[in-house]
């Protein structure tokens, strides 16, 4: 079996988590990915990650703050009142809360302090100021064909209609 180089095609699957903090479940949901290394915009990161690796090796990549999602923006830390959510006896300290607003959108902070009606919530990405690690399963590794290089070179330059 040889090791993943340029022109190979990859497909993996992974999941994020948080360095040193739980993350809600849908931020750790699994997802499944397919790319042809070296001809696809693919974080330069993961790139890395997968050279020189094999099919059914695991990855582990640690992507700090800055590559991730951004900064914690202290502005995004606000108080809400407990009686204007769908389900306040969802609401507990340290936990995630999320539903589904009036207009459909969803709604999502973390709580970081209850104190009578009001709530101190955290509007900010999960991961935001954090450092992610990205695990990584190696599904199938191979070597592209002529096809599949020509067609991953369309999708990442917008050939096409």
């Amino acid at each position: 079996m040889d090791f993943i180089k340029k022109d190979y095609f990859l497909r993996l699957i992974y999941h994020l988590e948080l360095k040193d903090e739980k993350a809600p479940a849908w931020f750790s949901k699994p997802l499944e990915v397919s790319f042809i290394l070296g001809r696809e915009p693919v974080p330069k990161i993961i790139e890395e990650a997968v050279m020189g690796k094999k099919e059914g090796d695991e990855v582990e990549v640690l992507i700090p703050p800055e590559s991730a999602y951004g900064p914690h923006l202290s502005y995004l830390i606000k108080e809400v009142d407990i009686n204007t959510l769908k389900h306040p006896e969802k609401v507990k300290e340290g936990e995630w809360y999320e539903e589904i607003n009036k207009y459909g959108s969803r709604i999502s902070f973390k709580v970081l302090k209850i104190n009578g009606d009001k709530i101190k919530a955290d509007f900010n990405h999960p991961a935001a100021g954090k450092t992610v690690i990205m695990k990584i399963k190696i599904l199938e590794a191979r070597p592209a064909n002529p096809f599949e290089i020509l067609s991953a070179e369309m999708r990442a330059y917008g050939c096409g209609g």
